[in-house]
């Protein structure tokens, strides 16, 4: 039996959103490594459910192909809201980025960069401190160098 242009067009819907859940599902896997250890369970336990969502949409794109784009992109939008709840913005970060070019899997993948960029923020500032600490010359080293500037100004004439 031929298909209609309808029916195919459907389904390279279904496959496309099945596609943009997969890539969703695959950055919240990253943005799961880089959580605190507290809250990674939690994050793997929802990605869990909903990649078996996943699964099952895209086993169903040939028989129902417009039930399994609605449940890709159900999928899609629970990990995005899930990366929202979870990521550095906890919360204030809006969803509104995954109606932007690229999606869900780029709103994600912000989220994920916003995460890596506070730990290395911690680490920086770490570092900055402990040269600080080392390089900073103490009260009396201070003190021996604007003594010995004042008498090179007295030996020359300049003071």
């Amino acid at each position: 039996m031929p298909k209609t242009t309808q029916e195919r067009d459907d389904r390279r819907a279904a496959k496309r959103a099945v596609k943009d859940a997969e890539r969703s599902a695959k950055q919240t896997r990253g943005l799961a490594a880089s959580l605190p250890r507290e809250v990674r369970p939690r994050v793997d336990a929802l990605a869990d459910v909903e990649r078996a969502r996943i699964r099952r949409a895209k086993g169903e794109v040939a028989r129902s192909p417009r039930r399994a784009r609605r449940d890709a992109r159900v999928a899609s939008a629970r990990l995005e809201r899930m990366a929202v709840r979870y990521g550095t913005a906890a919360g204030r970060a809006s969803s509104r980025d995954a109606s932007r070019k690229g999606g869900a899997p780029k709103a994600i993948k912000r989220q994920r960069m916003q995460v890596k960029q506070a730990k290395s923020m911690g680490v920086v500032t770490g570092l900055r401190t402990l040269f600080a600490s080392l390089f900073t010359p103490t009260e009396r080293k201070s003190q021996q160098k604007v003594a010995k500037r004042r008498a090179r100004r007295v030996k020359f004439g300049t003071a």
